[in-house]
């Protein structure tokens, strides 16, 4: 009977997830603690003057609103900003960035905020963003009124999850980047590898041979394409290679990783590249990736171009030599 019900557990057993990303992300999470949620707010007005620092509240919110965060027995600069605060902890600009629910991106790429992301990221101030802080301190207190002016319930414990929420997809995007930045890597160790008979110099990003007919080709690792590689000849730079790294193993999000590279691609087209591979890691259908980019001339697997015993390797070796005119 006891075998029986051992058989069947075996029977039913599923993989194990590891959740590498999530204990990543709760690191991350003890540093963003430290700087831009409620603990670091915390410590800071601990430093601060109280009656200064009412006197700026009661100067730059509503006194209606000040009462009904009040009511919830919390003081105002939870959520509302102001100079004395940012002057004395400037880190705290992603508190309030993240309290109304704007992402970096948002926040810093698409308006006039930019020029303060100095604050978040760096913690610092400069005598002419000084003068600055009283509007954008109205700005943001302005936010986070409509914010209470919204909502029924106000606490610390729902301000940390509202900004949470803004901090997840933050986190999420901050991962891929990395994964990106790593795949980017193996592909550069790779193709200086294949080309090492023919280097002239390398940098952190790029690469210089020369080939077989002593013209100089460029293999470049930056963004948009992720590495591009040109022939320089007497009449001018001839683009040949237009590559895109798709490094994330989620299968369900290929759709997307796919399509961004067939606008890349076709960036790329339009300054002359003849030639557009798209190396991604998951093992997707074939028709399915050409049909998201029919621009991309070959797809290849990260790891099996990684591995030189694969057919997969031969022929991105083979390709790439054909293309750049040296024998690999």
């Amino acid at each position: 009977m006891a075998m029986t019900a051992r058989r069947s557990d075996k029977q039913r057993a599923l993989p194990v997830v590891e959740p590498n990303l999530q204990i990543s992300f709760y690191f991350r999470l003890q540093e963003i603690r430290e700087l831009y949620l409620h603990k670091a707010l915390k410590d800071t007005i601990k430093t601060l003057d109280i009656a200064r620092l009412d006197r700026q509240l009661s100067m730059y919110v509503e006194p209606g609103r000040l009462k009904q965060v009040a009511s919830f027995g919390l003081r105002g600069e939870v959520l509302f900003p102001v100079p004395y605060i940012l002057e004395t902890n400037p880190f705290l600009l992603g508190y309030y960035r993240l309290l109304i629910g704007m992402s970096q991106k948002e926040f810093y790429s698409k308006g006039p905020f930019g020029r303060f992301k100095r604050l978040e990221e760096r913690g610092t101030l400069t005598d002419s963003l000084k003068t600055e802080l009283p509007a954008l301190c109205a700005s943001l207190t302005k936010s986070a009124e409509l914010l209470v002016e919204n909502i029924d319930e106000i606490s610390i414990s729902i301000i940390h999850d509202l900004q949470l929420l803004t901090l997840g997809p933050q986190l999420r995007g901050g991962a891929n980047t990395k994964i990106g930045q790593e795949s980017s890597k193996e592909v550069f160790v790779l193709i200086k590898q294949l080309v090492s008979p023919y280097l002239k110099e390398a940098t952190e990003r790029t690469i210089l041979i020369e080939n077989d007919s002593r013209r100089k080709v460029l293999i470049e690792f930056f963004s948009d394409p992720d590495v591009r590689i040109t022939e320089k000849l007497q009449s001018g730079i001839r683009p040949l290679v237009s590559m895109e790294i798709k490094g994330g193993r989620d299968v369900s999000n290929i759709h997307n990783r796919v399509g961004e590279a067939e606008k890349s691609h076709q960036k790329a087209r339009n300054r002359g590249f003849f030639e557009f591979w798209t190396i991604i890691r998951v093992d997707a259908n074939a028709e399915m990736v050409k049909r998201e980019s029919p621009t991309t001339s070959h797809f290849f697997h990260l790891d099996r171009i990684m591995d030189v015993t694969t057919q997969e390797h031969a022929q991105f070796r083979d390709l790439l030599g054909s293309l750049m005119g040296i024998r690999i």
